[in-house]
């Protein structure tokens, strides 16, 4: 065989085994209910494409790319948990991944195909109206500096938009930043919940502009 013609059967061997070692899906769309941001990433509101990376037979399903997705979203000071890390690529563009895990570096990435409205039931319900803070207050380990904010209602909760607005005027204004018992609060997502009853009674918040 003339050495060009071994070179591109070497090649084309080449290619074929690097298609089998990396591959990607492309899962059901996904509702970014307002214009949000995770660190550097620009995520404007709209629908977007989700797409999983698989490495050498090891990657994730899209329900679990749609619930990091989603927990990410609501994460409220940009810093990733589990080792996870956020590359811009350009408004409404960025990809998810784990260089900590060499063993499985696959992530996903997702992309804005434009679209705004929509529910969304792995992030609940966005409340129709932001909240202001007139002035930076603590609440229990928080800080909520001067600004707007938007309240989320989980899809398990009970609680209303008018309720959740209530409940974060009463925190905000307790004496030493000490929440009422029985609330409590997830630090990584400022969600405030009832420990008795953590998805029935349960709302979060969120700063307009995003982390």
């Amino acid at each position: 065989m003339p050495f060009s013609l071994a070179l591109v059967a070497a090649l084309s061997l080449l290619a074929l085994a690097g298609a089998g070692s990396a591959s990607a899906a492309t899962c059901p769309s996904f509702k970014v209910l307002h214009d949000d941001k995770i660190g550097a990433v620009v995520l404007p509101a709209g629908s977007y494409e989700v797409t999983t990376e698989e490495f050498q037979g090891k990657g994730i399903s899209c329900q679990e790319a749609a619930r990091l997705f989603a927990r990410f979203l609501q994460d409220w000071d940009g810093k990733l948990p589990s080792g996870w890390l956020a590359r811009a690529q350009g408004s409404g563009k960025a990809s998810f991944s784990r260089p900590s895990i060499p063993e499985n570096p696959a992530g996903f990435s997702v992309s804005r195909t434009g679209g705004e409205g929509g529910g969304n039931s792995e992030l609940g319900k966005l409340c129709p109206s932001a909240f202001t803070v007139n002035a930076g207050s603590d609440v229990g380990p928080l800080y909520f500096a001067k600004g707007q904010y938007l309240l989320y209602i989980p899809a398990r909760s009970g609680i209303t938009c008018r309720r959740a607005s209530v409940l974060f005027t009463r925190f905000l204004g307790a004496p030493g930043g000490m929440l009422p018992d029985p609330w409590q609060v997830k630090t990584q997502t400022a969600t405030f919940f009832k420990p008795a009853h953590p998805l029935r009674s349960a709302f979060r918040v969120e700063p307009a502009n995003g982390v």
